[in-house]
């Protein structure tokens, strides 16, 4: 589908969905949300954008190593559970605590680890599969 309208927006779409799961990412460790939906988010501004171009034209290409990130973040994920049940807090947040020049003091929380590799997780999986998609739509069209 080439249309002009949409091929204007979604740039526009991708950015504000992009700053939005990055905001549900961050908000979310200590709330409802986090990086299962922040990923979901993320996901539908790519789509969009292999919407209104195409997947091998788009700012993000269907060519990028998803089972890399997938691992990644698996990993990550992983290592902060791991982390929590050999230090005895497990599924409990731990809180990290430094201080940045010109900021102040900043906390982080193990829960925020988490997220973030649940977030990969999350894009790269639904990528993954979309990719699939894109794939046997192109083989399917060059074999008939």
């Amino acid at each position: 589908m080439r249309s002009l309208i949409l091929q204007t927006i979604a740039p526009v779409v991708l950015h504000l969905t992009i700053i939005f799961s990055l905001f549900l990412l961050l908000y979310g460790h200590n709330q409802p949300g986090g990086g299962f939906i922040a990923g979901l988010m993320t996901a539908v501004g790519i789509v969009l954008q292999w919407v209104a171009f195409d997947a091998k034209e788009g700012w993000i290409r269907y060519n990028w190593p998803w089972t890399r990130i997938f691992a990644g973040g698996l990993v990550l994920s992983s290592c902060v559970g791991l982390f929590g049940l050999l230090s005895g807090y497990f599924l409990k947040s731990s809180i990290f605590e430094f201080t940045l020049p010109f900021i102040g003091t900043v906390e982080v929380l193990t829960a925020f680890f988490f997220d973030l590799g649940v977030y990969a997780v999350v894009v790269a999986v639904l990528m993954s599969i979309l990719t699939n998609f894109c794939d046997r739509r192109a083989i399917k069209r060059e074999g008939s």
